[in-house]
C-alpha cells in the first residue's frame, strides 16, 4: 500500500492550525459534527420517552380479566365488562364531601 506523503499531511495539520479561512472551515467543521453526534441521540432519547410516557399515560387495565388496552373504548376487548370512567366518577361527588374542613387550635409553647 502507498502511503501518503508527509507534505500531505503537513499541509493538513498546517490549514487546521494556522488562523486561515480553510482552518476555520475544518474547524468549525469538526465542532458542527462533534454537535451532531453527541446532541442528536439525547434529543432522539428524549422524544422516545416522552412519546411511551403519553401512552403509557393511555393505557387502561380491565379490573375484571387484567388486560391492557386503550382508554378510549367503553368496554374491554376480551371480557366486555363495562369500563368506569374516572372522569365520570369525579363528577358525581357532592363538593360538600370533596371539601376539607380545617379547624384552628392553639398550641401552648
Amino acid at each position: 500500500m502507498n502511503k501518503p506523503s508527509s507534505l500531505i499531511w503537513m499541509v493538513l495539520i498546517l490549514l487546521v492550525i494556522l488562523p486561515t479561512p480553510a482552518g476555520k472551515f475544518f474547524i468549525d467543521l469538526a465542532g458542527g459534527i462533534f454537535i451532531i453526534i453527541t446532541l442528536l441521540p439525547l434529543i432522539l432519547g428524549g422524544i422516545i420517552w416522552f412519546t411511551w410516557k403519553r401512552i403509557q399515560s393511555k393505557v387502561q387495565t380491565c379490573e375484571a380479566c387484567g388486560s391492557t388496552f386503550i382508554n378510549n373504548q367503553l368496554s374491554c376487548p376480551i371480557c366486555g365488562k363495562t369500563i368506569k370512567n374516572s372522569d365520570d366518577n369525579l363528577e358525581d361527588i357532592p363538593a360538600s364531601s370533596a371539601t376539607i374542613d380545617i379547624k384552628y387550635e392553639d398550641i401552648d409553647l
